[in-house]
């Protein structure tokens, strides 16, 4: 099989998997658009339209807002944990620096590509850094798929044996030293 088939394989895979993860999670609890700026029903399904470049994700790719723990960057991919709510200690958002791609859409198969491996590798920071046992990745697209954040992005939220499969746990703000503690733990971890 040759790479480029393999690799789109691969993304097929991925984007069925993640396609039966989020039928299986619920909605996100956390919105970075307001209600009463969504989009009239039947307008923009978040799948089409303008690029944002106010969005929270731009503006931390734009140097913006430093209130986060950037796990990793290179020229491509940026990798970092939420601020505000987490699914998991650990759960951190894998984002394409390049500003214009809304959602999976818009990217780009290098891009795609770049992300997935940044994926693979936060898990792995997660499995070594933390302990976990397992993790789940999750990325929406479009206004009906709970995507808040008009920036490609995926979650990969690392869970922790003891607990049989079902409802993820509620997003929670981590108190600061834990977060900072978490974060150091997962840039440690980080694969070379």
């Amino acid at each position: 099989m040759s790479p480029r088939s393999y690799t789109v394989k691969c993304i097929g895979i991925f984007v069925g998997l993640s396609t039966l993860l989020f039928m299986q999670g619920s909605p996100l609890c956390a919105q970075q658009i307001p209600a009463s700026e969504l989009p009239p029903p039947g307008t923009d399904t978040g799948l089409d339209g303008k690029y944002d470049p106010q969005n929270g994700i731009a503006q931390l790719i734009c140097g913006e807002d430093k209130s986060v723990a950037t796990i990793f960057q290179n020229d491509h991919v940026l990798v970092f944990m939420p601020p505000d709510e987490v699914v998991a200690p650990g759960h951190v958002l894998v984002v394409p620096k390049r500003l214009g791609a809304r959602n999976l859409l818009d990217l780009k198969p290098d891009e795609m590509r770049n992300l997935l491996v940044a994926v693979q590798k936060a898990g792995i920071a997660q499995k070594n850094g933390l302990g976990a046992t397992g993790f789940r990745v999750q990325q929406n697209n479009g206004l009906s798929s709970s995507q808040t954040v008009y920036h490609a992005h995926f979650h990969v939220i690392p869970s922790f044996g003891g607990k049989a499969p079902g409802t993820p746990a509620p997003r929670r703000k981590l108190p600061e030293a834990e977060y900072n503690e978490i974060a150091a733990k997962l840039k440690a971890a980080w694969p070379k």
